[in-house]
């Protein structure tokens, strides 16, 4: 690894690999144009063993399109038991849903709940088990509508391709074995028992990383905004977490190396607690991987590719790295400013340099999302955070600490912050040639940050972009 560190940029191989990605599962022409021209930049450079390693990427993304092609035409026609996965239960009303296994495949499952007892059943079930049942196995839906979701695009990316819509249980089979499935969904159930709501729903997302179908509204509220993304456990959640249990067990007395030791375990652990979503095992990469920030990025998303190879097909993963990338690169622009005045420009910048993949992705933009980010992210990430956890925490002891007013209030104010401002401006989808123009705009624009003259024609030049994109 130090030896291709000094021949190339790991960083550029990094971008020629993600490039390679889109343009094998998501076939673009001007992807493959902008692909073939950085391969010739690499060649000019004489980046020569970037080749053999791109070669090697190539068949393994080839590998996964076609075992993933082979999934999709060898599944079964019809299913009569599956295993419950417990810490996907959602429970909406009378809905129950939930994600499934059985035979090496996993499948979205529905099913109407016929009384409350039943409903209660599933609120409250947290073990393992086996259903048998009758029903249909069918393809999900694809996108209906504009800017409408996606389920099956959705479902293939977590490599589920087919769902399951149930007409009558037969038989349930509760399970003895104990995995970390059955632990988080305890600590979910836990929650919703103990704690009313909304601070239940609140303690859950940020915490567990799930949140409630009767939470849409709320969510519905926060989307309009720009801030759902609030509730994706990230790095500020990771580093929480991580930085408080290093100073436990170093008051404790364990040696730093010891810790280093117990903080991999631990970050494993705390990956299943939420979930294994893609932005918390991005965030505890990039915290115990110990090289400099921009080859602690590169790494971070060569081995998340390898992990789980589908991460960057959806929007959450896209996000999740590209804030990543973005905040990696801003340490070094910025470093001679401080305080208050640092903290809104990188976060000023990092909500810019992300608005033309948010653009791409929800052919939305709210104005004012930038600042509500800065004010809610900090409530959220140091206030709430901490406050949810002590309450969780000294719940166990038999002591029930009931803040449920503050997230009234909360929501009072959200309420109340959305009203003039719930229906932000909709755009055209920018085309492929469109978002990489606008990325190249918003690069050159950070990169000469310090030139005034430079700085603000830029700015002005995007602007102008941006308003050339059709407002529906």
């Amino acid at each position: 690894m130090r030896f291709l560190l000094i021949k190339f940029p790991l960083i550029f191989l990094t971008y020629l690999v993600v490039l390679l990605y889109f343009c094998i599962f998501t076939y673009n022409l001007p992807l493959l144009i902008l692909f073939i021209c950085s391969i010739l930049l690499a060649l000019f450079r004489k980046y020569y063993l970037m080749i053999p390693i791109l070669i090697v990427f190539a068949v393994f993304f080839l590998l996964i399109n076609s075992l993933s092609i082979r999934d999709n035409e060898n599944q079964p026609k019809n299913l009569s038991k599956i295993e419950l996965i417990p810490d996907t239960i959602q429970v909406n009303g009378d809905l129950l849903s939930f994600q499934g296994r059985m035979n090496g495949q996993k499948y979205q499952v529905y099913d109407t709940l016929k009384s409350l007892k039943e409903k209660g059943f599933y609120q409250n079930l947290s073990q393992n088990c086996q259903l048998s049942f009758t029903g249909n196995l069918e393809i999900p839906e694809t996108q209906r509508n504009f800017n409408g979701f996606d389920d099956q695009k959705y479902l293939t990316s977590q490599n589920i391709y087919r769902q399951i819509t149930i007409q009558q249980i037969t038989n349930v089979e509760i399970k003895k074995n104990f995995d970390l499935h059955t632990l988080r969904r305890k600590a979910i159930v836990w929650t919703q028992n103990h704690f009313p709501k909304p601070m239940s729903d609140y303690m859950t997302g940020l915490l567990f990383g799930f949140l409630s179908k009767d939470f849409n509204q709320m969510s519905d509220i926060y989307s309009s905004l720009g801030i759902i993304h609030l509730f994706a456990l990230s790095g500020m959640q990771v580093n929480f977490f991580i930085d408080w249990f290093r100073k436990i067990l170093l008051r404790m007395g364990l040696t730093r190396e010891r810790v280093n030791l117990v903080q991999i375990p631990f970050s494993i652990f705390y990956a299943f607690m939420t979930g294994l979503s893609v932005s918390v095992l991005r965030a505890l990469f990039q915290k115990n991987i110990r090289l400099t920030s921009l080859d602690n990025i590169a790494v971070t998303t060569l081995v998340l590719m390898l992990i789980s190879p589908k991460f960057l097909l959806t929007t959450g993963g896209q996000l999740t790295l590209f804030y990543a990338f973005v905040i990696s690169m801003l340490n070094h622009p910025f470093s001679n400013l401080n305080g208050l005045k640092k903290v809104l420009t990188e976060s000023s910048v990092l909500s810019l340099c992300v608005l033309p993949l948010l653009i791409f992705d929800f052919h939305i933009f709210q104005p004012l999302s930038i600042l509500l980010t800065i004010i809610f992210g900090f409530l959220f990430d140091f206030m709430l955070l901490p406050l949810l956890l002590c309450c969780f925490l000294i719940s166990f002891l038999g002591f029930s600490l009931n803040l449920n007013y503050i997230f009234q209030i909360l929501e009072w104010l959200v309420y109340k912050v959305d009203l003039p401002l719930h229906y932000p401006f909709v755009l055209g989808k920018p085309s492929s040639l469109e978002l990489i123009i606008l990325f190249v705009l918003i690069g050159l624009f950070v990169d000469s940050f310090s030139h005034k003259k430079r700085r603000f024609f830029l700015i002005g030049f995007i602007f102008l972009f941006f308003s050339s994109l059709k407002i529906q």
